[in-house]
């Protein structure tokens, strides 16, 4: 899996047209919730899986056509071309939004009739009432807000999550130039 780049790119490792990003790393942090991913680019998807492995016991191959993270993007409003970084890590939250209701609660004074024991003119024990003022909380209405709820289910389906994030980066890094799922 990974996202096509379609645009004329000069990278580091030369002109391309076709340049392939690819998540090669991630890192799940539960406590925080959050997840964060390493992002390389390649001339071309073809060049990105010949540096694949087959076997683990395969050594590692040269990484011809991994190009940096700096580019100049070439369109017709810029024809001297635009330099753009592309990101090489993300996070994201492992989180989806929620409209939750959140009491409004205030404080109201409020007489309150209790008991007390005192003693009659025998020394009788005798139960005697007061009036006491008394605040207490009540709800007077509800706000509705949208929060960020944790959803540890998101890493069910991990990849797709961070490429569909990682596109919306490039599409705002590259304006105008076409990502595409591969």
């Amino acid at each position: 899996m990974g996202l096509l780049i379609k645009a004329d790119l000069e990278t580091s490792a030369g002109s391309t047209e076709n340049a392939y990003a690819r998540i090669d790393t991630y890192r799940v942090d539960k406590v925080s919730s959050r997840v964060g991913f390493a992002i390389t680019y390649w001339k071309n998807e073809k060049a990105a899986h010949k540096f694949n492995r087959v076997y683990l016991e395969d050594k590692l191959k040269n990484a011809t056509g991994l190009f940096a993270n700096k580019v100049v993007l070439y369109n017709s409003d810029s024809p001297d071309g635009d330099e753009i970084d592309l990101p090489t890590f993300l996070r994201i939250n492992l989180t989806r939004k929620e409209e939750v209701e959140i009491p409004i609660i205030e404080k109201v004074a409020g007489e309150k009739t209790v008991p007390y024991i005192s003693f009659d003119e025998n020394g009788d024990e005798i139960t005697k009432y007061r009036k006491v003022i008394e605040t207490v909380d009540k709800q007077v209405g509800v706000n509705k807000e949208v929060k960020e709820l944790v959803d540890n289910s998101l890493l069910n389906n991990l990849p797709k999550l961070c490429y569909d994030y990682l596109k919306e980066e490039l599409i705002k890094a590259l304006p105008g130039v076409e990502v595409i799922e591969v």
